[in-house]
């Protein structure tokens, strides 16, 4: 972690991208630059407000081109996984070294004891079309992040990270899907079900944060930083739509629906 209490290398992921026509004026406004951070919704004052704070406070200066990886949302998002992925393998080790933690990307869901009973299902499945049409896409599920320890039946699944360097409402609700599917099918205790994310608008963490159980918690990388820009964010009247911002995080933040990506490792062992 750096000083400034994010991860070392979330700052390499960051940079200033070109506007657009559309946001051209706004991002100007607001930034008083002809550019905006790669976490932005250019569209949006508080979103615009709220990163810029972060990224001064972390000195980003590096600016990119419009097709740079560092101007598109789904290179990060597979940065983001590499990086969680990496963190966790390594302070986990570090943590409880007597444990073979396995991390990986990607991994296939029924390779642990919790799910195995989904890889038999889908075999049977194949061979029958009616029946394949039941079974549909609900197993079919490829998390980002999976931590996985040695049981007395094989690697079971103790939790699963799913990374969004940004948030729209789309990508949250394919979260819901995909946990709420996790926690139908398994044969076994449910492993820990979080997000990580660098998404600076309130709002739309809160679009995660919010419901019944599907997500223990969302993480975020910048928590700290995010918590002060959102605590200075003045918006521009009262009723404007953007006063809602600081409610959102204390909700959040007050009832632990929010944390602190720093305390994800701590929080996997103490589940």
């Amino acid at each position: 972690m750096s000083d400034l209490g994010v991860p070392v290398w979330l700052p390499r992921m960051l940079a200033w991208k070109p506007t657009t026509a559309k946001n051209k004026s706004l991002v100007e406004k607001t930034l008083r630059r002809d550019n905006l951070p790669n976490i932005a919704d250019g569209s949006q004052r508080a979103s615009l407000s709220i990163s810029g704070h972060m990224f001064d406070r972390l000195g980003i200066s590096d600016v990119v081109g419009r097709d740079a990886d560092k101007a598109d949302d789904e290179s990060l998002g597979r940065l983001l996984e590499e990086e969680v992925g990496r963190d966790l393998r390594a302070k986990l080790t570090q943590q409880c070294p007597h444990v073979a933690w396995e991390v990986e990307r990607n991994a296939r869901i029924w390779d642990f004891t919790q799910y195995a009973h989904i890889k038999e299902l889908r075999d049977v499945a194949s061979k029958y079309p009616e029946v394949e049409g039941l079974v549909g896409g609900d197993y079919l599920i490829d998390p980002d992040v999976t931590v996985g320890v040695p049981g007395s039946f094989g690697i079971s699944l103790r939790a699963v990270a799913s990374c969004k360097w940004t948030i729209r409402s789309d990508r949250a609700q394919n979260v819901r899907h995909e946990f709420n599917s996790l926690i139908k099918s398994r044969r076994g205790r449910a492993p820990h079900l979080i997000a990580v994310t660098a998404e600076p608008l309130p709002s739309r963490l809160s679009s995660l944060t919010q419901g019944m159980g599907e997500i223990d918690a969302v993480y975020h990388v910048a928590y700290g930083l995010i918590d002060e820009a959102v605590k200075g964010y003045k918006p521009l009247r009262n009723g404007s739509g953007d006063v809602s911002q600081l409610q959102h995080w204390e909700r959040m933040t007050r009832q632990g629906r929010l944390r602190d990506y720093r305390n994800l490792a701590d929080d996997i062992l103490a589940d």
